[in-house]
């Protein structure tokens, strides 16, 4: 009887399959970052806190985490964040420094940006300056983390503070936030 050939071992394709996992991988990471772009979006349209009086911030120095930024405007813009690539951003919704409501200044998780605010401890002093030359000095008096979803820290406020913000956690998942309260002013001679 003769001996049939030895049938050859089923081999998967291995290239298709690594193909398929890549894209299924390349659309969960872009659905991420669409949804990341999108968690702090405010409903409605937003409206400025009061009628801006005072002068906007230019820069922004903490001596206890050797940091000094420049400060640009910024805005949420179709429910996204428009933040500075080289230095802090105020969010032109919020008060200027002094108008007794809630400055909010942001900046991107970045070791030479605002990643440094997560070591901020109570008590550290924010000193804050604006296109007059005046100074804004504020005394940290809470730091926490939260989930994207809850902007309620960057809404208007009745009493004077000022917020800073950053992303944190895997993925920046979650938000960082220092809140100061006013501890003195210094005007230009």
């Amino acid at each position: 009887m003769p001996q049939e050939p030895p049938k050859e071992p089923k081999v998967f394709d291995f290239s298709l399959i690594l193909i398929i996992l890549g894209s299924i991988l390349i659309l969960v990471f872009a659905g991420w970052r669409f949804y990341t772009a999108r968690i702090l979006s405010f409903e409605g349209q937003v409206q400025e806190a009061v009628a801006k009086e005072g002068y906007r911030p230019v820069s922004i120095k903490i001596s206890s985490i050797n940091l000094s930024l420049d400060v640009s405007e910024g805005a949420v813009a179709d429910g996204v964040w428009q933040i500075s690539k080289t230095g802090a951003s105020h969010l032109n919704v919020s008060v200027n420094p002094g108008e007794g409501g809630n400055t909010v200044i942001y900046g991107h998780n970045k070791n030479s940006l605002f990643g440094p605010i997560r070591w901020l401890e109570k008590g550290a002093e924010i000193e804050v300056s604006d296109e007059n030359g005046n100074k804004y000095i504020y005394v940290v008096s809470e730091t926490l983390e939260v989930t994207p979803d809850k902007i309620d820290y960057v809404l208007p406020k009745s009493e004077e503070v000022l917020t800073l913000y950053t992303c944190t956690g895997l993925f920046d998942s979650k938000r960082f936030i220092v809140i100061a309260k006013p501890f003195s002013f210094l005007t230009t001679p």
